[in-house]
């Protein structure tokens, strides 16, 4: 069957930035806890339905979320920091782009063929500017675990009562990862306020229930700093896509 996914799309609310005289003394890590978990369906069935997740996060320092359009890198001290969603790399010898002739000519480098998986997650068509473009290249990529800040894994239960992860990438060429956006009021993010609020995510697909049926799910969530600081782990209720 096929299915319409879509990333997910996240809303702040519930903001609070302390600004009394005494503000609480949070940790620079960022913590979360699960708040609410709420399946929306749409009575038509071209629509996409939400599922949406409510979750409580502080922060000592104020410096999470990401803008859009931040896909470069920086140096931080003697750490450089990059949000860019892929990484490129080229041969040094000539500078040529890794392609999938260098798969052919450098079997050293044990680069993976263009076959599901790795189709979606290592290579990247390259197509002409003509009227009907043309496939003219093969060019490898690493993917870039730090492009989100909100890392969403499904977990389904098995029959034995253990979940395992259903991998929307290999499955299905897409994540529900995501961004955030800058929660600070201020965007001078050196001031390092203290912050807490909620976020609620929205994660959008008309292909839920299909793929999940009746089967028992849960929500595995992680969110990142600015500076890479990952939170605590936290895991929702089990449920069901009804």
């Amino acid at each position: 069957m096929k299915f319409t996914l879509g990333l997910g799309m996240l809303i702040v609310f519930g903001l609070g930035l302390i600004s009394c005289f005494d503000p609480p003394e949070y940790p620079l890590t960022p913590e979360i806890e699960f708040d609410n978990l709420v399946f929306k369906e749409t009575p038509n069935a071209s629509d996409a339905d939400s599922l949406l997740l409510f979750l409580r996060f502080k922060d000592g320092d104020g410096n999470l979320g990401l803008n859009t359009n931040e896909n470069g890198c920086y140096v931080n001290g003697s750490d450089t920091i990059c949000y860019n969603e892929k990484f490129y790399y080229t041969l040094t010898a000539n500078g040529e782009p890794v392609t999938y002739k260098t798969k052919r000519t450098m079997p050293e480098l044990g680069l993976p063929d263009y076959v599901k998986p790795y189709d979606c997650i290592n290579w990247e068509l390259v197509f002409d500017n003509s009227p009907n473009p043309k496939v003219t290249d093969t060019v490898y990529f690493e993917l870039n675990e730090n492009h989100y800040n909100i890392f969403v894994d499904f977990l389904v239960k098995q029959n034995d009562g253990s979940f395992q992860e259903f991998d929307w990438r290999t499955e299905f060429c897409t994540t529900y990862d995501g961004r955030f956006p800058i929660l600070a009021k201020n965007s001078d993010l050196s001031l390092k306020s203290p912050v807490e609020g909620t976020l609620r995510y929205a994660m959008l697909s008309t292909g839920f229930k299909l793929q999940f049926s009746i089967k028992t799910v849960k929500l595995r969530v992680q969110i990142q700093d600015r500076l890479l600081n990952k939170s605590n782990i936290i895991e929702t209720p089990e449920f069901q896509f009804k």
